[in-house]
């Protein structure tokens, strides 16, 4: 079913409380296809479906990100707390997220702003993360991390702190094709934080969540470029699928 910009998708074997999977299409794509390509994994575990359609702006642009972003987050957000009577049955609160690409961004940045809606989230083939860090460095060369960089200004931006207490329990898998590290294919306002090009980024962001002392996985495909594929799919969601969270 399709309720406002959201595509919604209930298995007939679910369980009640519902889980929901949260997956998030990269540029150019649709909530309707994105059911589509995560359906036959997420009704094997007996999960509903939520992806949204969002028309994506130009990804390259930070002071874009800052306005879109925090919206689609608050967007996700929102339309959770309809489900439970969008689809006529209690829903945990708790959501699995996943995204590609643009999505995997919109994952990063949903987990950051709602972690306590988020129990657990699979970021693949992202091109910018957003750090967990108001700033970076220490004393007077400390440079302050505002949005989408860091978090620093997530009160004018969400009405509230970042919450990293709530943030650090979430579980993290991070994916990328072991080939996409074309740096033409990234911008390149985040290289003095996480790299230079996709798989030094996923290793950075790995890093900072493993020094926050959270639990994270990265895996690195090694025939892979900068792609969705059935691989990264289903590493994706067996790792939701594994940490009785859901």
């Amino acid at each position: 079913m399709k309720v406002d910009d959201f595509w919604v998708h209930v298995p007939a074997n679910a369980p009640v409380p519902l889980t929901v999977l949260v997956s998030l299409h990269g540029m150019g794509g649709n909530g309707q296809d994105q059911i589509e390509s995560v359906r036959s994994l997420a009704d094997s575990r007996g999960w509903g479906i939520v992806a949204p359609t969002f028309g994506y702006g130009d990804w390259r642009d930070p002071a874009q990100l800052c306005v879109e972003d925090p919206a689609n987050a608050t967007r996700i957000a929102k339309f959770l707390d309809r489900l439970p009577d969008v689809v006529g049955r209690s829903v945990k609160r708790q959501v699995l997220v996943y995204g590609f690409s643009r999505g995997g961004q919109t994952a990063n940045r949903f987990a950051l702003a709602y972690p306590e809606r988020v129990a657990g989230a699979a970021l693949a083939s992202s091109g910018t993360y957003t750090l967990p860090l108001a700033s970076m460095g220490e004393g007077d060369t400390a440079t302050r991390l505002v949005f989408p960089y860091g978090v620093a200004d997530f009160p004018d931006l969400f009405g509230k702190p970042f919450d990293s207490q709530q943030f650090t329990t979430i579980p993290f898998w991070i994916g990328v094709g072991a080939n996409d590290v074309n740096p033409a294919e990234v911008p390149h306002q985040w290289d003095p934080y996480i790299g230079a090009q996709r798989v030094q980024r996923a290793e950075e962001f790995t890093s900072w969540l493993q020094r926050s002392g959270m639990r994270v996985q990265l895996d690195v495909f090694t025939s892979g470029g900068h792609g969705e594929t059935a691989e990264t799919r289903a590493a994706a969601l067996g790792f939701l699928s594994g940490l009785n969270r859901s």
